[in-house]
């Protein structure tokens, strides 16, 4: 029976020490990421959240979700597009219809580049990374085809 009740007890220790440390690295992972994606997180509450939400549920009907978004992961260069020169017309985010108009965001290719990162990590979009030399390339062939 002591046999039986210390195996319990090692075996009760063992959980909460396996518990402890996953919510320690859970923390520090937060921690990291929030780190890493600061000027995204900033950016983005400047230039998104006020439609979107800072959560980035979006407004049901009006502003489509940015979280967990079958839209944000289907075409990565369609949602840089997206955030270059804006949005009209009717689009459908998880099965539910949108039309309104998203106006371009302002920003430099790092800046934009920043604000995707920061939706694509924190918000359930999968791991997409994005650097300022694909906003780049899209942002002058954007150019170079209007200009034609």
């Amino acid at each position: 029976m002591k046999k039986l009740a210390s195996i319990a007890l090692l075996m009760l220790a063992f959980a909460s020490l396996t518990y402890v440390v996953s919510r320690g690295i859970s923390s520090y992972q937060k921690k990291e990421n929030l780190q890493k994606h600061a000027s995204g997180i900033v950016l983005y509450e400047q230039r998104c959240a006020t439609c979107h939400q800072s959560n980035g549920e979006g407004i049901s009907g009006l502003y489509p979700p940015l979280q967990s978004s079958d839209y944000v992961v289907e075409n990565k260069h369609r949602i840089i597009n997206v955030l270059l020169q804006g949005l009209s017309g009717e689009i459908i985010v998880n099965g539910v219809r949108y039309n309104g108009v998203m106006h371009p965001v302002p920003g430099t290719d790092q800046e934009i580049a920043d604000i995707l990162n920061y939706i694509s990590s924190e918000f359930g979009n999968g791991e997409m990374t994005f650097a300022k030399e694909e906003i780049a390339v899209l942002r002058e062939l954007h150019s170079n085809h209007s200009s034609n």
